[in-house]
C-alpha cells in the first residue's frame, strides 16, 4: 500500500473499497497500479490508500511469492527462491526501507479487500 502517487510506474485510479489498519480505523482504496524503477523491478497489485501515513509492503506478501527475507539489526536482506541475494533495506528508527531503484526482480503483491 501506498499513499504517494509518484510512487507508481503505472496507476489505474478508481474507488475499490477500504483497507482496515491494525487499529481497526479504515484508509479509502483510491487506486491500483505498479511501482518501481519502470525497468528491471517493480511490484504489481499495489494499492493507493488514501490517509495512509507510510508506504507498506508485506513481509508476509514477500515470502508467499517465495522470497526469503532475513532482519539483521540495520538492515534487512531479501533473496529469491534460489538464495540469490536481490535486494537490502535500511534500517532507520525501527523502520526497514525500501529502495526500488537498486533491485532487479519482479513480485506481484496479493491484493486484499
Amino acid at each position: 500500500m501506498t499513499r504517494d502517487k509518484t510512487k507508481f510506474a503505472k496507476l489505474e485510479l478508481k474507488e475499490e473499497g477500504f483497507v482496515t489498519y491494525g487499529d481497526n480505523n479504515k484508509g479509502r482504496i483510491l487506486g491500483n497500479g505498479v511501482i518501481g524503477n519502470r525497468s528491471s523491478f517493480n511490484i504489481k497489485n499495489m494499492l493507493l490508500v488514501e490517509g495512509l501515513k507510510h508506504n507498506l509492503i508485506s513481509i508476509s506478501q514477500l515470502c508467499d511469492k517465495g522470497f526469503k527475507v532475513m532482519f539483521e539489526p540495520n538492515n534487512c536482506l531479501i533473496y529469491d527462491a534460489y538464495g540469490r541475494f536481490v535486494l537490502i533495506e535500511k534500517r532507520v528508527n525501527n523502520i526497514y526501507l525500501l529502495d526500488l531503484h537498486h533491485a532487479s526482480f519482479s513480485i506481484h503483491c496479493l491484493l486484499i479487500k
